[in-house]
């Protein structure tokens, strides 16, 4: 019986991550083709491109995760994959850089100048680096992603809580609506880092529901992030 339900909430797990990459690609048509076209907003075009390097990041993530990682397989199943590295690494460098693109650009809204833009990208740049081409053991790997990755979780929804903090009206609380969508979604990233970890300490071993509530949490924040984005236009 627990066999039947954990292979269920497995089905869940993947189904939710076909939905967030789904809803990645829906954003990056959307802001790209529908408010980049029309207004010409840079922050509107790096929004868009920080979608779609996350949904193809995510893309090798998920071929990752279900077809190469023995870890995510019950009993003595073996994956139609071998080479697991390839997929984390490839997947963890593109989503790093889609991170390095927005800081840039919330940098360079907030101050206004160049070195703000290059300062604040070049610390995602460097985590990408080191997770896409540098060979780490697993434990080093969930520690540095899921490390900086809570950083960022705090870094960068404190930036459009600033950016609120400084305008008024509608422009205020779609940049409070974009500031919790990215703490939600960056959240559900680290929770994806640390999955077998978590599983280990508090659900015996047993990575579907840490696997659930990673995806979750992120379509919640997606759906934030589009809201709030709609309402900076109508603002």
């Amino acid at each position: 019986m627990m066999q039947t339900i954990d292979m269920i909430i497995r089905e869940v797990h993947a189904g939710l991550w076909f939905l967030v990459v789904g809803y990645y690609f829906f954003i990056f048509i959307f802001l790209l083709f529908f408010r980049w076209r029309n207004t010409r907003n840079p922050f509107q075009f790096a929004m868009a491109l920080f979608f779609l390097l996350l949904a193809i990041g995510r893309c090798f993530y998920f071929v990752g995760d279900f077809y190469a990682d023995p870890r995510s397989l019950s009993g003595t199943l073996t994956p139609f994959l071998s080479d697991y590295d390839f997929w984390l690494m490839a997947g963890s460098f593109i989503q790093w850089m889609a991170l390095a693109t927005l800081s840039a650009t919330a940098g360079f809204m907030i101050i206004g100048k160049r070195w703000a833009e290059i300062g604040f990208a070049v610390p995602a740049v460097i985590i990408g680096l080191i997770l896409g081409f540098v060979p780490l053991d697993a434990t080093t790997r969930g520690l540095l992603s899921g490390g900086a990755g809570a950083v960022y979780a705090l870094f960068i929804p404190l930036l459009f809580w600033y950016l609120a903090w400084q305008s008024g009206g509608k422009l205020r609380r779609s940049n409070i609506l974009l500031g919790l969508g990215f703490f939600i979604l960056f959240a559900g990233r680290v929770i994806h880092a640390i999955r077998y970890p978590m599983a280990d300490a508090m659900f015996g071993g047993s990575v579907a529901i840490p696997g659930v509530i990673a995806p979750g949490l992120i379509v919640i924040g997606l759906i934030l992030i589009a809201t709030g984005n709609e309402w900076g236009q109508t603002g």
